[in-house]
């Protein structure tokens, strides 16, 4: 049995890979914050909304007796990300990257890092615990 045909697994892949992605946008953006004209970058957040739809297994909530009250999860809203930049943080010389927006960043990112990491040895325990058990 691969790991990779597991939903969860697929999952926690997929945002260590975005995390690893964004932490090298991240520091690219603090190497050049001396860099003239420089504009930050980021990449764009995963909506894991789509992404757990996609998936093939999806696990949905079932009401077994006619007293359960059903599943009302509220709607997130649309995910966007809106930023306002104003014109005291670019530098005269055009650069935009401010580093301590960009160090706030960084720690979001390895704090996301740590969870899916988290995520993936967790269940890979269950799976282990689950195996021994069988035999």
């Amino acid at each position: 049995m691969s790991l990779n045909n597991l939903a969860i697994f697929q999952m926690a892949k997929m945002r260590l890979d975005w995390a690893a992605q964004r932490q090298k946008v991240l520091a690219q953006n603090i190497a050049n914050a001396d860099t003239p004209g420089y504009v930050a970058h980021d990449v764009k957040a995963l909506d894991f909304k789509k992404l757990a739809a996609s998936q093939e297994h999806r696990t949905t909530m079932v009401r077994t007796h006619v007293a359960h009250q059903p599943s009302v999860a509220p709607s997130p809203g649309p995910y966007r990300e809106f930023r306002e930049r104003y014109p005291f943080e670019s530098s005269p010389d055009g650069n935009e990257v401010i580093l301590e927006e960009q160090m706030t960043k960084l720690s979001e990112t390895s704090d996301q890092y740590k969870i899916a990491s988290e995520l993936f040895k967790k269940h890979l325990s269950i799976l282990k615990s689950v195996s021994r058990s069988q035999r």
